[in-house]
């Protein structure tokens, strides 16, 4: 169990070259994020940020800033490779220079170290600003979805 949490704080330390900027729409912005993670590009994720982001994450819980972010996500991309991620939108709504956006996530990866590849889901909300014509993220809230309740057999 010890070692799902750990690949499950991991996974989410949480959205290429590295020179990815913000996005024209915030449809945009999340397909950059995907493909900032798939590369495993901690910079160019980084820059689809506001300059004071608040990320927040099961594995550092909160980071804020562009840096602060692509180091968070650099440890976790030391750690795993083969990073797939599907994000499933369930909603969003935007109101002028801001948008949020909510759904589940799934990322397959394999251990760096080596081991078998594992595939964890979980949940995300973010919130977008548009700066100068430009979306990015202004904050990023995900979250592991907890293992299904046991049957009544087991």
């Amino acid at each position: 169990m010890n070692s799902l949490f750990a690949g499950s704080a991991m996974t989410l330390m949480f959205f290429v070259s590295a020179g990815a900027q913000a996005q024209d729409t915030p449809e945009a912005l999340q397909r950059a994020f995907v493909a900032a993670v798939e590369a495993e590009d901690a910079t160019a994720l980084g820059n689809l940020f506001t300059a004071d982001a608040d990320s927040y994450s099961p594995g550092t819980h909160h980071v804020r800033g562009r840096e602060a972010i692509a180091a968070d996500w650099q440890g976790f991309f030391d750690a795993f490779d083969n990073i797939s991620l599907t994000l499933d939108m369930h909603g969003s709504a935007g109101l002028g220079d801001s948008h949020a956006a909510w759904g589940e996530w799934t990322m397959s990866q394999t251990p760096a170290g080596g081991g078998a590849a594992f595939t964890l889901t979980g949940r995300f909300m973010d919130v977008q600003s548009r700066i100068d014509g430009q979306w990015y993220y202004r904050a990023d809230h995900a979250s592991v979805s907890p293992p299904p309740p046991a049957s009544a057999g087991e």
